[in-house]
Parts: structure tokens; sequence; C-alpha cells
């Protein structure tokens, strides 16, 4: 239930956003329809306003089927099945939506074509030679200071609890994400929208300074949860339940932080709407695939403004744009995959035995080896300390991994939280908490145990 209540407060939502951008595309706006250039008189057309009918007809019938499909995880009480709904619904829900845009885009270039408009278009490209590739808004100092302060932070923590510094570490590189991707944009061509120089170069250099803004804020963003989570993994309670909420604050704010970003960007282009004196011509709609998708090997700009949303995509004829797609498939490829490992885990059995004078823990793979020899303290128990997972497996039938329990430090843990009898022990410095399959197999563990040591 509780993962349930997390997606539909963080993934729900994104539901009702797709449909909200999707959906102002079937109105006239700069010039466009559906991403596709278009003059005023010719948005009148019977036929065209067949098209919009079409895709408002579609949109309503794909939004109430989306909206349907998440309540069916309410009524499945396993951890690993919810989670897969959820994760295709993603997926599906961006793609499914995304298709009468796409529809529609098409059905209107056609219209076009068969009306002959596009003869009546050059093919024109306009190219900025005065100061192109220099226009530059980020300097190297604002970023380094957090860059070095989540880097040092997890490095400094390794040592005191390797776990949490690792992870830390992993964190403070996704700041170095931010970064080249700041320094990506930063060096984008000069955008040309009019004949004059000047203005090409302050409108790109008003855009660039918002972007360099915006990651570095999701800089300072990333080492503050760095530092956060450092602080949360000294504390004895609830460590678990407050590094997921720390994470869920830092998806919210960084999401939320690109709010200031697009609005700006939004003034930005008001503020030039009269100065554009070029327009596009037969070359613009041919290059938009779907009008998502931007692929024009004659554009030296890797990054160009979006016509479906607000903000910037990738020219998918660049090298940025080919390395994008091979991430989204490589992305797309790894989630099935992900899916079916937490589903094994959940309906694998977990098994204690004993083999050559050694604890074997097993679930789909060895997790656990420990030689009887090492083995102290050992006892049965009949209820559980009070502990938050750290890293591992938290589900109502299994948890597996490394737990923190409140005043006493991290243990290791393998077992189904659901049965009544738990195997204790130390062994190499480390608290054990296992049990096998049912309670009747812990106590023939225990009791093996026992008689061999």
């Amino acid at each position: 239930m509780f993962l349930n209540i997390i997606f539909f407060a963080t993934l729900y939502p994104v539901l009702f956003i797709i449909c909200i951008v999707f959906a102002l595309q079937n109105s006239y706006k700069d010039g466009m329809l559906f991403a596709v250039n278009m003059k005023r008189e010719w948005v009148e057309d019977e036929n065209v306003k067949a098209i919009q009918k079409r895709f408002k007809k579609e949109m309503i019938w794909y939004s109430l089927i989306l909206a349907i499909i998440p309540f069916s995880c309410l009524f499945i009480p396993y951890f690993s099945i919810q989670m897969t709904i959820w994760m295709v619904w993603l997926i599906v829900a961006i793609i499914l939506l995304m298709l009468p845009t796409v529809f529609a885009n098409n059905r209107l270039k056609q219209w076009k074509r068969k009306m002959g408009y596009y003869e009546e278009q050059s093919a024109e490209r306009y190219v900025e030679l005065k100061n192109a590739g220099t226009v530059r808004c980020m300097h190297f100092l604002p970023f380094f200071v957090p860059l070095a302060l989540g880097t040092a932070a997890a490095i400094a923590v390794i040592p005191f609890a390797k776990v949490m510094g690792i992870s830390c570490f992993i964190g403070a590189a996704s700041g170095y994400i931010f970064l080249l991707v700041a320094i990506w944009t930063d060096r984008q061509p000069v955008q040309v929208i009019s004949s004059n120089s000047d203005i090409n170069i302050n409108y790109t250099r008003a855009k660039k300074r918002i972007w360099k803004n915006m990651w570095l804020c999701a800089i300072w963003l990333n080492t503050a949860l760095i530092l956060f989570l450092i602080l949360v993994s000294f504390m004895q309670k609830q460590v678990g339940f407050i590094y997921l909420a720390g994470m869920i604050v830092f998806i919210i704010l960084l999401a939320a932080m690109c709010i200031p970003a697009i609005v700006t960007l939004g003034r930005v282009e008001k503020a030039y709407e009269d100065k554009h004196d070029l327009i596009g011509g037969i070359e613009d709609d041919r290059n938009w695939i779907g009008g998502m998708l931007y692929y024009n090997p004659k554009d030296p700009h890797t990054i160009v403004d979006k016509r479906v949303g607000i903000g910037t995509t990738v020219n998918m004829a660049s090298k940025a744009g080919k390395g994008t797609i091979l991430f989204i498939i490589i992305a797309l490829l790894m989630l099935p995959l992900v899916c079916v490992w937490v589903i094994a885990e959940e309906f694998t059995p977990i098994h204690l035995e004993i083999e050559n004078q050694s604890l074997c823990a097993e679930q789909i793979r060895t997790d656990y080896e420990i030689s009887l020899d090492d083995l102290d303290d050992v006892e049965i128990l009949t209820e559980l300390p009070n502990w938050s997972r750290v890293n591992g497996t938290g589900m109502e039938t299994l948890e597996k991994g490394t737990f923190k329990i409140s005043g006493e430090g991290e243990c290791q843990v393998f077992l189904n939280p659901q049965n009544k009898k738990f195997l204790y022990f130390t062994a190499n410095g480390k608290n054990y908490y296992m049990s096998g399959i049912d309670d009747t197999e812990t106590e023939e563990i225990y009791q093996e145990i026992l008689n061999q040591k």
C-alpha cells in the first residue's frame, strides 16, 4: 500500500501533465498547428478542423484508459507486480499520449502536400557568422564549489559508512553529469531568428544564461541531497523512511526548479517574438518526425527548441542525438530485466541449508556462505527488532541485505518477516538475522548447527 501511495503521489500526476502539454497542440500558436507550419487562414479549412476533432477524440479515449489502469494495483498484494505495472504504465502513458499528436502531425503534412502548399515555401537555411560559437555564459568557479563539496563529503564518509559513502559518491557523479550537460548547452551555436546578428546573439545569450542558472541550481540541490543523506546515516530511527522521503523531496524540487526556467524562457520568447523576421520553409516540417523528434544532418545545432511542449530537444542527427537514442534503447531494454529480477526475488522462496560445514542462505543465488566455526551466540528469536533498511530488498515476504537497528548499528538480514521463528547469530564481527522458507526449516537448521558445533 505504501508503494502505491508514493506512486500515486509522484507518477500519477504525470498523466495529467502530459495530457495538458499535448492538448495544447490542438490550438494555432506561433504559426503552427500540431507542430506543422501553418497560415491562419488554413486552419479554417474543414479538413483541418476534422483533423483537430479526431485528435481530441483520440486524446480523450487514451487518457481515460490510462487513468484507470493504475487502480488495478490496489487489488494486487505483490510488490513486484505493482512496481512492474507502474513502470510499464509510465512508459505506455508517454508513448500512447504522443500518438494523437504524431497522427495529427502526419495528417496535416499530407493535407499540405495535397493542397500544394509545400511548393509555395522555400527551403532556405540560415547560419549566424558573427561571433558564431563564441557566446558563452558559464564560469568554472560557481560550478566547482558544489561539485567539490559533494565529492569530498562522499569520500570522507566512506571509512565510517562504506555503503552510504559509495551511494553518496555515485550521487556526486550525477552532479558531474549535470555539469557536462551545462557545458554542452553552453557551447551550442548561435540560434538564428533574425537577419540582425546582434538580435541573434542577444537572444542566444539570454537563453544560455537561463539554462546555466538552472543546471547550477540542480548541482547545488544534488549536493544538498548528498549532505542530507550523510547526516541521516548517523541517525538511529526510521532511517529507511527518511531516505525515501528525502529522495522524493529531491525529485519534486528538481522538477519544480524547472518551472522558473520554463517561465523565464517563455518571457524571452515573448520579448523576441516581434524580432523574428526569418520564416522556416519546407525543410522545417520534414526535419521534424511526427513533430516530436528533430533529425537534420545539415543543422550544426545539437540542441534546438521543441515544437511540442516547452524547452529544448536534441538534433537526432548529431553525435549527441545518436548517443541519446542509444541510451533510450538501453534504458527501455533494461526496464523489463529489472522488473523480471524483482518478480523473481519476490516469488523465489528463500532457503537455508548446511553444506560442507557452512551455513548457506540461498535465493536465486547464494547470498551468504558462513563457516559453522565462525558462528557464535546462536539462538532462536520469536520477535524481530525495530530496524530500517540501508540497502537491499524490503518486501512484505522478503527482507534481505543490510539493515540498521536503532541503538545497535547495522546487521545482515535474510528472512521472511511473516515467519514466527528467526535464527540469530554473530559471525566475523557482524550480527545476522535469518530464517528458512518456514518455521520448520528454521528450527531444523538451528538444531543442526547446535549438533555440529
